[in-house]
């Protein structure tokens, strides 16, 4: 690749290198792309940038104005594989997303920080045009983008849009709840420990999105940023179910979501689906793209 760059993170021993593909062109328009567990900035790149569209142009190729920005997470301990992985937060398990919640939180919080503090640096980049920013990620990397989406909310601005493929939405069950978008409460009296803990987590990371949606300004910029999701129906590591639920929680959020569902893409379904879903995301971008020009 050309014009590539990799960053030291702002903090020793905390997350990782931020891998950059500078544009060939003019810069316009910036993308932040988040790796999924056990990777990293520079190869998430690496993979996806170089995957052909139907014309066999790349993506990197496809989007020449745009400034690309892959963020690595930190080294975590995972519960699962029993070593230090990267990883944006700890996921106990994806068969059932309720356990041992209490690994996440930390780990979403810290992520949503960071990545919090790169949007700002990217946005400022871009002279403030925050709409020219699309954010996004596969996996893990797609859940801690839309938590990141969620929870920055209240920043008097929206962004240009936000991508995810193959991911969910942690906490699911209790951000409706929080947001008063559940239509059924919960009625297992043995979860209500964990509950109240996940509750109070959430409530503490999503109060100003809250406030946002119940201001009629606020509602319209949360509502401002589309969204295109993407997954597989064969997804042997992140179940489709999971993929709708984090649909139906942005969709009642107000957001307009894009949905697309493929089959046999490479990885067991866990990767981007070639060229039919890199087809369908660089049409989103040019969307996007066209959409701010019409706005600036």
């Amino acid at each position: 690749m050309e014009n590539d760059t990799a960053s030291p993170a702002p903090e020793a021993n905390s997350f990782g290198a931020v891998y950059v593909l500078e544009p060939n062109a003019q810069h316009t328009h910036t993308a932040v792309l988040l790796h999924g567990r056990g990777s990293s900035g520079e190869e998430f790149a690496q993979e996806l940038l170089e995957s052909p569209l139907s014309g066999q142009v790349t993506l990197a190729q496809k989007l020449a104005g745009w400034r690309l920005v892959f963020p690595s997470s930190r080294e975590l301990w995972s519960t699962v594989f029993e070593e230090e992985m990267p990883a944006w937060f700890e996921a106990h398990s994806l068969t059932d997303v309720t356990a041992r919640q209490d690994l996440q939180m930390g780990g979403i919080r810290e992520s949503v920080k960071y990545l919090t503090t790169v949007l700002d640096e990217e946005i400022d980049r871009l002279g403030g045009r925050a709409e020219n920013l699309i954010l996004g990620g596969i996996s893990q990397g797609g859940a801690i983008g839309m938590w990141t989406l969620l929870c920055s909310a209240y920043r008097g601005r929206h962004l240009g849009g936000f991508v995810g493929a193959s991911t969910w939405l942690p906490f699911a069950e209790n951000v409706m709840h929080y947001l008063g978008r559940a239509t059924n409460a919960k009625e297992d009296p043995t979860a209500e420990v964990a509950t109240s803990d996940a509750d109070a987590f959430v409530e503490s990371m999503m109060a100003p999105l809250k406030r946002s949606l119940a201001d009629p300004g606020g509602s319209a910029l949360v509502h401002a940023t589309p969204v295109f999701l993407g997954h597989g129906t064969d997804d042997a590591y992140v179940d489709i179910e999971l993929g709708r639920q984090a649909r139906h929680v942005l969709t009642s959020v107000g957001l307009k979501v894009e949905w697309r569902e493929y089959a046999g893409a490479e990885q067991e379904g866990h990767w981007f689906k070639v060229p039919d879903e890199v087809d369908d995301m660089a049409d989103f971008f040019t969307m996007v793209a066209s959409s701010s020009a019409s706005t600036g």
